[in-house]
C-alpha cells in the first residue's frame, strides 16, 4: 500500500448547507437608538408621574379644604409630646454616672427628719463585711427540730419533705 503524505492535522472541509454563520456585523446606531429612546421615554414616564401625582395633591386639598384633620396636621407642634428621645445620650450618661458616683462616695442626710444618713459605699460594705447583715430566726424550723418542710417534687403537695435550714 502507498503511504499518504497528508499531514494528519489538515482537515478538510466539510459542506453542510443546512449550517450557517452570521456573515453581517450587528448595526451599532439601531442599538444605540434604541436605548436612547428608551432613557428619554424613562424620563419622561418619571415627569408625567411627578406631575400625576401633585396634580391629585392639589385635587384633595382642595376637596379637603373644611376637614378639620388636615387643618391639624398643617399645625402641628414644633416638639413631639414626652417623653421625647434624648438629644445627647452619651453626655446624659456620663453626667448621670457622675451624679450617682457623688452620692455613693459622700455622706448626706437621706432624710433628716427621721436622723437616716448615707455614708460612702465603701465605708458601708466595710462595715458589712465586719459586723454580718442582721437576721433573725425562722419560725417555721422551730416545731420541726431545725427542718423546714417544702412539697416534694411528685407529691403535688400532698406529702412534705424535711430540709434542714
Amino acid at each position: 500500500m502507498a503511504e499518504s503524505t497528508k499531514n494528519p492535522h489538515d482537515h478538510e472541509r466539510d459542506v453542510n448547507p443546512g449550517v450557517s454563520h452570521e456573515t453581517r456585523d450587528v448595526n451599532v446606531f439601531q442599538i444605540s437608538a434604541f436605548g436612547i429612546g428608551l432613557l428619554l421615554s424613562c424620563i419622561v414616564v418619571v415627569f408625567a408621574m411627578w406631575a400625576m401625582f401633585d396634580f391629585l395633591a392639589h385635587r384633595e386639598d382642595a376637596k379637603n379644604a373644611d376637614n378639620p384633620a388636615a387643618a391639624m396636621m398643617k399645625e402641628r407642634p414644633a416638639l413631639p409630646p414626652e417623653p421625647r428621645l434624648q438629644a445627647e445620650p452619651r453626655i446624659e450618661l456620663k453626667d448621670l454616672k457622675a451624679d450617682e458616683d457623688a452620692i455613693l462616695s459622700s455622706y448626706g442626710w437621706v432624710d433628716p427628719n427621721k436622723g437616716i444618713v448615707r455614708i460612702p459605699i465603701n465605708q458601708a460594705i466595710d462595715i458589712v463585711a465586719q459586723k454580718g447583715l442582721p437576721s433573725k430566726p425562722s419560725p417555721a424550723g422551730l416545731d420541726n427540730d431545725g427542718y423546714r418542710t417544702i412539697p416534694e417534687d411528685s407529691s403535688s403537695g400532698r406529702t412534705l419533705e424535711k430540709i434542714a435550714q
